[in-house]
């Protein structure tokens, strides 16, 4: 077969040569188009870094020259955030300050300007430094002010320790930001606590708070630690994940928000609360003041990071008021159930009117001082034939158990509600001796659940076999829920035989 690339072939004539030239002549200008692009692209990606070297607050003498530099030439991160809001694209802020140990940048006159350009301000970037080790301190220019105020999209900031802000540690304007690795609200290893206003406030959407290992916030000892859409702005698709909310660093102490760990209103919509430690706050670990919904999923509530310890907060585990709808506490898959324990109250409550289709499902809710699940807020609600009441989650009717065999892991038991209609009975156990006072239980391990359906009077019977097993002593529980995801509380507890 012939090369046609071959030297041997034949020389073309004068007239193939000037057929072949264009073409020779467009490739040698694509190839330098392309290397230009490159370099261009090159060009592009290499974003200014600027590089904060005092811990005194001066303004930048040029904003805009691509320099960060106050009147005597130092870097601050007043300059730096005026620099890069002058700078159109992602800039980065780096630290290069002198000596070791924590570096106290203290504003005492006008608060930090409000980020209004896309950065990652990285304080990790600090040498010598056992992260987080750069303070950013309001306790000085008082007032209500933020610590930092971020209203672009695409930012990062992390590695800080943020104390003493009138209003929040952190407010998040815009969208699609990351706040990881902080302490807010508190100095490790400093006695006193440092409070912000509020930890970390979002008023934005598709934010992240925290994410995967080594992005843990710390925020406790604040008013609240942290809240979506609170007093304006709707706020929707929010992730908080893998935070301690109310604790120390280790997550093995209490260190508690004044209020609410986390608090969102009747604006916030979509968010996803995904494993956190939210324990030893004064108020509720997490309120959904209205929320629609929103996914809590993987959580301690009330329990320290290892799960086994106890640091509840004070009001409750978590409180679903003010018609906050279609919320899901827990899920089927691994790893989506919470803890729910050691709560001074309810584990949950669910209450108003027109509160309805909260799911609540696979959870493990236990050692609260009160009702595992609470409808209203009077205690155990009754069953009503047939179930026709409106009311927090329909009200919905719970099974009543009429034996547990530990034996053969066999549950029996009936369920009276609306007439022909599909209800997902979930099944659990918990050690002997701790069924609450009231004779209703909580559930610690879940069990299995079975789909039943009643039938036109209302009425439906079952038995339940687990492959979980449970022994003779153990309290035995159940809920039910609808179709559209309303969760009774708990039954009447069954001590298995």
């Amino acid at each position: 077969m012939r090369n046609r690339f071959s030297l041997k072939e034949k020389s073309p004539s004068r007239n193939s040569d000037m057929k072949l030239f264009p073409v020779f002549r467009w490739l040698g200008i694509a190839l330098l188009l392309t290397t230009l692009l490159a370099a261009n692209t090159q060009y592009a990606k290499a974003r200014p870094t600027f590089v904060v070297t005092l811990v005194n607050e001066g303004d930048d003498a040029n904003p805009g020259n691509g320099i960060c530099a106050t009147a005597t030439g130092a870097c601050t991160l007043r300059a730096a955030i005026q620099e890069s809001n002058a700078n159109p694209g992602t800039d980065l802020i780096t630290f290069n300050l002198p000596g070791g140990g924590i570096h106290v940048i203290s504003i005492t006159s006008n608060p930090l300007p409000i980020i209004t350009d896309s950065v990652t301000i990285d304080g990790t970037s600090q040498p010598n430094c056992a992260i987080p080790c750069i303070v950013l301190s309001g306790a000085v220019v008082g007032g209500i002010n933020n610590g930092l105020t971020v209203n672009t999209s695409g930012s990062t900031i992390k590695g800080f320790i943020i104390t003493s802000w009138g209003n929040a540690g952190i407010a998040i304007v815009g969208d699609a930001n990351s706040i990881q690795s902080n302490d807010i609200g508190f100095w490790p290893g400093n006695p006193a606590l440092l409070p912000n206003g509020g930890g970390i406030v979002i008023l934005g959407s598709h934010n992240l708070i925290g994410g995967g290992p080594g992005q843990r916030n710390v925020i406790s000892g604040n008013s609240i630690g942290i809240g979506i859409a609170t007093g304006c702005c709707a706020a929707s698709s929010n992730t908080i994940q893998g935070n301690f909310i109310g604790t120390n660093i280790l997550g093995s102490g209490a260190l508690g928000n004044h209020g609410q760990g986390i608090f969102l209103s009747s604006l916030a919509n979509n968010s996803v609360i995904l494993n956190n430690v939210v324990s030893g706050n004064l108020g509720w670990g997490i309120e959904l003041a209205g929320a629609t919904n929103t996914l809590i999923r993987g959580n301690k509530i009330g329990a320290n990071a290892a799960g086994t310890g106890a640091l509840g907060n004070r009001l409750g585990g978590i409180a679903i008021d003010s018609d906050a709808n279609t919320n899901t506490v827990g899920g089927t898959a691994n790893g989506q159930p919470n803890n729910i324990s050691y709560n001074h109250g309810v584990g949950i409550l669910v209450v108003g009117a027109s509160t309805v289709n909260n799911r609540i499902q696979h959870n493990s809710i236990f050692a609260n001082t009160s009702l595992g699940i609470d409808l209203g807020t009077a205690g155990v609600t009754p069953n009503d034939l047939g179930d026709p009441d409106a009311g927090p989650n329909q009200t919905q009717n719970f099974p009543v158990l009429t034996s547990a065999t530990g034996s053969t892991f066999v549950i029996t038991g009936r369920l009276n509600s609306m007439p022909a209609h599909a209800y997902t009975v979930e099944f659990f156990s918990s050690p002997a001796a701790t069924c609450d006072p009231s004779g209703y239980g909580e559930g610690r391990k879940f069990l299995g659940s079975k789909l039943v359906t009643t039938n036109a009077l209302g009425n439906v019977s079952f038995s339940f076999t687990g492959s979980i097993v449970f022994g003779a002593g153990e309290v035995i529980t159940a809920t039910a829920t609808d179709a559209s995801g309303n969760t009774s509380e708990f039954s009447l507890c069954r001590i298995a035989n």
